[in-house]
């Protein structure tokens, strides 16, 4: 498994929206520019997050986005499965049509219990968590994910 810039760009936009949203929503247009990221690909990782439940907008001449949940209550699991689809490390997992061997494969069970501490880890780390590793860094301005 391999997450891909959608993915990454996905955290870095929830972490900018939660350190930028104590001043009101937060544009995409100030987003982009703080992550250098282009509106057009922001608007493809904007769009999963809010449907999914994680982001909120509000309208309007004023308006932008937050979070929709608290950060303790957003975890990397979801921003994954949003962005990235569901978890899995081999196509069997996912696709038990696709295997005639599904009942006897050994290796098809090693898959799934490291998919399973995969996932157990993802929703371990919260986005609170996150944010927390970010306040202990020297930077706040210039913040690396």
């Amino acid at each position: 498994m391999r997450v891909s810039t959608k993915g990454r760009y996905g955290l870095r936009t929830l972490v900018d929206i939660a350190l930028h949203q104590g001043k009101g929503v937060v544009t995409l247009n100030d987003i982009a520019q703080r992550q250098d990221i282009s509106v057009k690909y922001l608007w493809q990782v904007i769009n999963p997050l809010k449907t999914a439940g994680l982001l909120s907008v509000t309208r309007g001449a004023r308006g932008g986005y937050a979070l929709a949940r608290r950060p303790e209550d957003i975890n990397m699991l979801d921003v994954v499965s949003t962005l990235e689809g569901p978890l899995a490390l081999v196509e069997c997992l996912t696709d038990e049509e696709g295997c005639d061997r599904i009942d006897t494969c050994v290796a098809r069970s090693v898959w799934c219990e490291v998919n399973r501490t995969v996932e157990t880890t993802l929703k371990k780390i919260t986005l609170a968590e996150v944010l927390r590793r970010y306040a202990n860094t020297s930077e706040i301005s210039n913040f690396v994910i």
